[in-house]
């Protein structure tokens, strides 16, 4: 989407827009206004919620958005985050202190806070993905999945993040049809904005945790899975088009699991992989 609002706003906080891009709603919704030295403030939207809570790749994103400004629009290369209380709705602050400028990585920390507490922090390290260069083999392959335009665009939504992303799972989706574990701790789906937006390096920090979790599959009557700690690592800039997610879990002991994400994007590219700590709580 294009607004004149959004555009004013982001020249005031000295971030970039390239002439004719696509205002999508996550580039909006992530803006983020300069207060200070390395300091921002943003505002948490609609659109992004699971239940009455903003999802925690969103949140992120945003801090991982605060630290690439505070490094001159570097991109992210490596984040690690932890959650220490739920966010909500509403403006938040980011501070940022930047530990080491070196030639081809950066090292920054971050905090966010609401309402004077404290959310989330984060530690990072940045580069230039364009200028990644060095041995490359990898052993991980993408999902072998139908393509894209083959599977159905799901015929209703469920939570609030739907009307955002256009999620497309091609296997568990038969767990969602009676939510009785199916015990294989694994979702794949294609995904993309409603809006048609270009998924961007700041994007893939949420889309690493835009999947349902695979502990859905391992126990019944699962309820939360909040997230304690998450980390993102970025490989390469994504293509235009939709991106291919595979989150899997392996383990769920005492109530705590691992869920490990690969996003591969529409040339075939690995460009993401990501591991979150959750706990999970089971319905009441």
């Amino acid at each position: 989407m294009y607004t004149s609002a959004a555009t004013q706003e982001w020249a005031r906080s000295g971030q970039v827009i390239t002439l004719g891009e696509q205002m999508g709603k996550f580039l909006e919704d992530t803006t983020l206004e300069a207060i200070g030295k390395n300091r921002w403030r943003a505002n948490l939207q609609k659109g992004w919620r699971i239940g009455r809570v903003p999802n925690g790749g969103y949140v992120l994103a945003i801090v991982g958005r605060a630290i690439s400004q505070s490094l001159n629009h570097a991109d992210p290369l490596s984040i690690n985050a932890f959650y220490l209380e739920p966010t909500q709705l509403g403006e938040a602050e980011v501070e940022v202190e930047i530990l080491r400028l070196g030639k081809g990585t950066q090292f920054a920390s971050a905090r966010l806070y609401q309402e004077g507490n404290l959310k989330i922090i984060a530690n990072a390290a940045y580069t230039d993905l364009d200028r990644l260069k060095g041995p490359t083999n990898t052993v991980m392959t993408p999902p072998d999945v139908p393509p894209f335009e083959s599977i159905d665009v799901p015929k209703h939504n469920v939570l609030e993040i739907h009307n955002t992303i256009d999620t497309r799972i091609v296997k568990g989706a038969e767990f969602f049809a009676d939510q009785e574990p199916t015990n294989t701790g694994e979702f794949i789906a294609y995904m993309q904005y409603v809006d048609g937006a270009n998924i961007q390096p700041i994007d893939l920090l949420m889309f690493g945790d835009m999947m349902p979790p695979p502990s859905f599959t391992l126990v019944p009557n699962v309820g939360w899975v909040p997230t304690v700690e998450m980390t993102v690592q970025l490989r390469g800039k994504p293509a235009p088009g939709p991106i291919l997610c595979r989150a899997r879990s392996h383990t769920l002991i005492k109530g705590v699991t691992e869920q490990d994400c690969e996003i591969w994007d529409a040339n075939g590219d690995l460009v993401a992989v990501g591991r979150q700590t959750m706990k999970v709580r089971s319905m009441s």
